[in-house]
Formats: structure tokens, sequence, C-alpha cells
């Protein structure tokens, strides 16, 4: 890949950081990084279609599962399209510079300036679904079944926050990912994945410490 200021992207930085704060801040970018790649921002053809089997493939009611999509999200990205550290400089201020899709890069910087706007909007329909499927979950152990669903009038309620809980995550592309899941649980499952990893990656912008421009003029 021919790195140059079109996909380069500067994360800007400040205050203290540990070494634990920066083997996390670099999983969780690339987490959402891979999240809004593959299910988003994407212009490979290809790619839908192969995220579109590995959903038809996976089981993804367990939360450990969606720790290892996220793998997966990782594996299917191009290797041009994957984050890369051009430069980094430490001081107050500082910077990340990475060569990755600055199409992605963007799209997830909005996402966390949306986020952090309505982040207490955000959590209680977080909260909402969360309630709904643990509901759910307790059912399916009392009645030592794992193929029970929601019932209808509950699946509308789930489908419903879906569709703001996806708002709130500036995710566009709700409609697509419900072809793919074909179930509302598995889309409220990858929607509140999503938003757990925006909402530890946004805590980094109100401790102080990274900011995620808008634009590429940094």
């Amino acid at each position: 890949m021919e790195i140059n200021d079109k996909n380069t992207y500067k994360i800007l930085l400040d205050e203290n950081w540990s070494l634990e704060d920066l083997t996390e801040f670099l999983t969780l970018y690339f987490q959402n990084y891979s999240f809004i790649y593959c299910l988003e921002t994407t212009e490979s053809k290809y790619i839908p279609l192969r995220v579109a089997e590995i959903l038809h493939d996976y089981e993804l009611r367990e939360g450990l599962s969606y720790v290892n999509i996220y793998e997966v999200f990782k594996r299917v990205i191009p290797s041009v399209d994957k984050p890369k550290i051009k430069s980094m400089k430490y001081n107050s201020p500082g910077w990340f510079e990475l060569a990755l899709d600055i199409k992605t890069a963007l799209a997830l910087a909005g996402a966390i300036s949306i986020f952090l706007k309505s982040a207490t909007e955000v959590t209680t329909v977080y909260k909402k679904l969360y309630k709904i499927y643990s509901d759910l979950s307790k059912l399916r152990a009392k009645n030592k079944n794992d193929l029970l669903k929601l019932d209808i009038e509950r699946a509308k309620l789930a489908n419903e926050l879906n569709k703001e809980l996806a708002k709130g995550l500036d995710f566009e592309n709700l409609k697509q990912l419900e072809s793919q899941t074909k179930d509302v649980e598995e889309t409220s499952k990858f929607l509140m994945a999503h938003y757990r990893r925006l909402l530890k990656l946004s805590n980094f912008v109100r401790k102080g410490k990274a900011s995620f421009p808008l634009d590429n003029e940094n």
C-alpha cells in the first residue's frame, strides 16, 4: 500500500498513558474499525458475501462468540485496509498516525461523536435490550431449551430498540445486517456488542486521553 495523506488518519493524544491503556486502546480501535468496515463502509463486493457466509455459519448467542467474530472480521479485511501505525508522538499533545481506510476511520470518528452526544439515551436503550435477553436466557434455562425465541410482542419491541440503538451508534446499515442475520436476537447481539466496544473507546475521549477529528485535515 502506498501511504499518503489520503489514507492516513491522526488520532490526537493527551494526558498520561500507561502500557495497559495503549494495549486496550489499540484493541478497541481495531474492533470498532473492523465492525464498521465489514458491516458498513466497505466498497468491496466480496466482503458482504463473506460476512453473510460467516453469519450463516456462526452461532452467536454466547458472548464468547462475539469476541471471536471480531477476530474473523479482522481476517476478512484486506491487508491494504488494515490499520498500521505510520507514526506516533507521545507528548502533550501527541498522536497516533494510522495508515488505513480513511472512509472507515472517519465513520468511526463520527460514530464516537454522535454516541458521546446521546450516551445517556443510548445506554437506556441498551439496558432495555439487555433486560429482554436476560429474561429470555432465564426462560431458556428454566425450560432447558436453548432454542426458545422471543414472543411476538417482545420481538417487535426488540426490533424497535434495535433501530434506536443503531441510530445512537450511527450505524446506518441496519437493514443489511438484518438481512444477513435473519433474526432479531442476532441483530440485537451484534449491536449490543458494538455498543460495549464503542462505549469503552469513547471513554478515552471522556478522560481527555484521545480525540478523533471528524475530518482528515489534522
